[in-house]
């Protein structure tokens, strides 16, 4: 398990890289959201954004955890997991996609890796 402030710290350092898409799922819709780069905490909640504007908050319980995947065909992606392992909340790195050559940087795939790599679990899916 991993503790709330690890979890905060993980996902500061996502948004800090730029050009991220946060993603939320649900049963029936999911929610992308371009260039947050805000992240604020109270007691159970976190907001990614600034209020009013476009904002997703996010509810960190015990049992969370984080993964990160840099897939063959796909973004690399910070994940937070709850408790039962379902994905909460992802935010994917632009540009880091190796199946479209013509938009991949190679560079910041290899430096999102390096930073996440010690942050968190990782895997290749």
């Amino acid at each position: 398990m991993i503790d709330r402030d690890h979890i905060i710290e993980a996902i500061e350092a996502a948004l800090a890289f730029g050009e991220t898409s946060v993603v939320v799922r649900s049963a029936g819709a999911v929610a992308e959201v371009h260039g947050l780069l805000t992240l604020r905490h109270g007691d159970e909640w976190i907001t990614l954004g600034k209020e009013p504007g476009t904002h997703v908050h996010l509810k960190i319980q015990d049992g969370c955890r984080l993964r990160y995947t840099q897939p063959d065909e796909g973004n690399a992606a910070l994940e937070l997991l709850g408790s039962d392992g379902d994905v909460q909340c992802r935010v994917s790195f632009r540009g880091t996609n190796p199946a479209r050559a013509e938009s991949y940087n190679r560079e910041r795939a290899a430096s999102l890796r390096a930073c996440f790599e010690r942050l968190v679990e990782c895997t290749d899916r």
